[in-house]
C-alpha cells in the first residue's frame, strides 16, 4: 500500500470509531515536524510532516487515534508511546536531519563564522562538563542576523542554529558559550512536549553553566534574547 493511501485509511478508521463520517489526511513537506488539522461536525482534515511517510502503520495509527481522541476531549495527553519512541530513536535524526537542513534556508550549515566558531565554543563546554560529544548534533550559524531570536534548537533533528549576530570579537566566548549551552540543553533534556519549553529538568541543565547571569546580562543590553 502506498504511503498517502495507507495514511489516508488510518486517519479515516480512526475517525469513523470517533463518529466521523468524512476524513482527509495527506503528507505534507513542513520544516518542523508536527501536524495540523481543521474539522467541523463530522468531518476533519490532517496534514502530517512527511517526516513520518516510512514511519510503521502501527505508529500511524497511535497518532491518528491520540488526534481524534484530544479533538473529542477524552484524551489530551499528547503523542502516543509508539510515535514519540520513533521519533526519539537516534536513527530517525540520522536519516531525517539532512532534509530538515534542506528545509531550513537560512542555515550556514557550518559551525564556522567569520570571527567565532561554535565548534571551540563547544570544546569549551566540554571541557567544563556541561556537554558531551554528539556526532548526530548539527551545529550551524545563520546566514542572516537575527537580534530578536539568537538561538534555535530541534531537538528531534538534533540541529542547534546560533544567530550570526554573536558572529563578532565584541562577544565575549563566554556569552557565545551559554547561548549554545541553552540550546544544547533542549537536546539534553529530551523530547518532552508536555514539560514545555523550558520544562524542569532543561531548567537544572541550564544552571549549571557557571556565568548564565552574567551572560543574560550581556545579552539584555544589547536586545537580544534566547
Amino acid at each position: 500500500m502506498e504511503t498517502d493511501e495507507m495514511l489516508r485509511e488510518v486517519f479515516k478508521a480512526a475517525g469513523k470509531e470517533h463518529g466521523f463520517d468524512r476524513v482527509e489526511a495527506e503528507f505534507t513537506a513542513f520544516k518542523e515536524f508536527k501536524v495540523r488539522w481543521q474539522r467541523s461536525y463530522k468531518w476533519a482534515e490532517f496534514k502530517v510532516s512527511d517526516y513520518m511517510a516510512d514511519a510503521p502503520e502501527e505508529v500511524v495509527k497511535g497518532l491518528a487515534n491520540s488526534l481524534f481522541a484530544r479533538i473529542a476531549g477524552t484524551d489530551d495527553a499528547g503523542y502516543p508511546k509508539s510515535l514519540t519512541d520513533w521519533i526519539t530513536d537516534p536513527e530517525f535524526a540520522e536519516l531525517k536531519q539532512p532534509l530538515y537542513l534542506k528545509r531550513s534556508r537560512n542555515l550556514s550549515r557550518s559551525p564556522e563564522g567569520e570571527k567565532k566558531s561554535l565548534a571551540e565554543s563547544l570544546g569549551r563546554l566540554m571541557d567544563m562538563g556541561l556537554a558531551e560529544e554528539d556526532p548526530l548534533v548539527h551545529l550551524s550559524w545563520t546566514k542572516e542576523s537575527n537580534i530578536r531570536k539568537i538561538g534555535h534548537c530541534s531537538v528531534l533533528m538534533k540541529v542547534v542554529s546560533i544567530s550570526s549576530a554573536l558572529d563578532s570579537d565584541m562577544i565575549p566566548d563566554f556569552v557565545l558559550d551559554h547561548c549554545l549551552h541553552h540550546e544544547l540543553c533542549h537536546i539534553m533534556a529530551g523530547f518532552d512536549p508536555s514539560a514545555g519549553r523550558h520544562g524542569e529538568s532543561f531548567a537544572k541543565l541550564e544552571e549549571r553553566f557557571p556565568r548564565k547571569a552574567e551572560a543574560e546580562e550581556w545579552l539584555r543590553k544589547l536586545c537580544m534574547y534566547l
